[in-house]
């Protein structure tokens, strides 16, 4: 008896350990891990309070928009529009503070109706009018942009004088948490919240079921349409988030924001284990994904890498996250 039960230990440990690598998160935990003993060892500033602290400033600035992106990818849709978004989008709130000298609830509130309309017309183009994501959200990208750019003729807004603003500016620089600041406490709590809705209501479920087969969705009842439209509207308050935290934290706003941020967010999708191709996907992965990114740039400025560099390390990591997720799925349903 005590043989069979050992022989059942023994057997599960190996089942536990290769699940463990089957998770798409290994994916990305793992190589987490590694990078941080590398930098560590590569500079020790790695691991100091202050420069952990502005990791997760970066984090930030990508976490709410991976948030959105990763609903999108796992309906089967992209959106590379969010880094010209929340430019436009914090350019916006900047002048209805400074120069309209609107409170700043009511700027936040409007600022947030602009990041849910664009976001609105962007899914409506593609569950309506039937124009590819590529299309509309590259079209948005440039719409925000330009946008951006004309609202001041490409001059920064600072908001440190505008008379509304004092409150916002308390809460935006608050250092709490040794420094973190609301924005990361913030973002936690969505990463948990955006797990729960994905993983365990209805919703989420028709989220993966339209990611992973339109037509079978369809059948089954589900308005795929509208889940898609629904995840645009999520990455539409996500964009709105980021630039109010990003406005909070630099008390200005630059219309050259977010300028390639569309690259770092799919990336750290991929990175997590959200499948390019829809279906399937976790918050957690996500979070780690950027978390991965964030570090990656913030090890590559400490050692003086070229910018031009840098983009070339984050397109080698998309397509080698890909590649892992292809034989992910691969391996998954037995096809060699």
């Amino acid at each position: 008896m005590k043989q069979m039960k050992t022989k059942t230990s023994g057997n599960r440990k190996p089942h536990l350990i290769r699940s463990l690598f089957e998770m798409p998160e290994s994916t990305v935990i793992l190589p987490l891990i590694v990078l941080a003993g590398v930098a560590t060892l590569l500079n020790p500033v790695f691991v100091k309070p202050a420069n952990l602290v502005s990791i997760t400033r970066i984090m930030v600035l990508y976490g709410f928009l991976a948030i959105g992106e990763t609903f999108i990818i796992i309906v089967g849709e992209i959106d590379i529009s969010v880094g010209s978004m929340t430019a436009f989008a914090t350019m916006f709130f900047a002048y209805l503070l400074a120069s309209v000298q609107l409170h700043w609830i009511s700027a936040l509130l409007l600022t947030f109706a602009l990041t849910v309309g664009l976001s609105l017309i962007n899914g409506l183009c593609v569950v309506k009018l039937r124009i590819p994501a590529f299309i509309t959200t590259i079209a948005m990208l440039y719409i925000c942009r330009g946008c951006a750019r004309a609202l001041t003729f490409a001059k920064p807004i600072a908001i440190m004088n505008a008379p509304g603003a004092g409150g916002f500016i308390k809460f935006g620089t608050a250092p709490i948490l040794g420094g973190l600041g609301w924005g990361f406490v913030f973002l936690i709590a969505g990463i948990v919240v955006a797990q729960l809705v994905l993983k365990k209501t209805a919703f989420g479920r028709k989220v993966c079921a339209t990611g992973d087969s339109l037509p079978a969705a369809r059948i089954s009842g589900v308005n795929t349409d509208r889940i898609k439209l629904a995840t645009y509207l999520i990455s539409g308050v996500m964009a709105g988030l980021t630039a109010v935290f990003l406005l909070g934290r630099e008390v200005s706003a630059n219309p050259n924001t977010g300028d390639g941020w569309e690259m770092y967010i799919i990336a750290a999708c991929a990175i997590g284990g959200v499948s390019m191709t829809g279906g399937t996907g976790s918050m957690v992965g996500t979070l780690c994904g950027v978390a991965m990114m964030a570090s990656i740039q913030n090890v590559l400025n400490m050692l003086a890498v070229n910018s031009n560099w840098q983009s070339v390390v984050v397109g080698v990591m998309i397509v080698a996250a890909v590649v892992l997720d292809v034989v992910r799925r691969n391996r998954k349903f037995g096809v060699s």
